[in-house]
């Protein structure tokens, strides 16, 4: 598959994510299965507790496509910079600059 091509189908997939996330649904999680079916998993499923997801849009986190939480693993303080890899919704970039404070730097970078 040609690099343009390959472009071209992760950008479908992830539209297709945003999609059923804006329409109500739930987006996959490290797979292709809808995750409220597939996601049982304690690595890939309630990756975030109750108070992080109060702090970002609920639309952020039923888009989220994420395998992990660092922030949970990360210790991150105030000033510091943050750059999250395929930051997909943006859930972890968000958490992030909370985490690091006005002082910090919080980037995420996706496709």
């Amino acid at each position: 598959m040609e690099t343009r091509e390959l472009k071209e189908v992760v950008k479908e997939k992830y539209g297709q994510a945003a999609v059923r996330a804006r329409d109500g649904g739930q987006s996959a999680c490290c797979g292709t299965a809808p995750s409220s079916d597939a996601c049982c998993d304690p690595i890939t499923s309630n990756l975030y507790d109750a108070s992080q997801a109060g702090e970002v849009p609920d639309l952020a986190l039923k888009a989220s496509l994420g395998c992990g939480n660092p922030t949970a693993l990360a210790e991150l303080r105030a000033g510091e910079t943050v750059l999250d890899l395929g930051s997909g919704g943006g859930v972890d970039v968000l958490l992030s600059a909370r985490r690091v404070g006005p002082t910090g730097r919080a980037y995420g970078l996706d496709m």
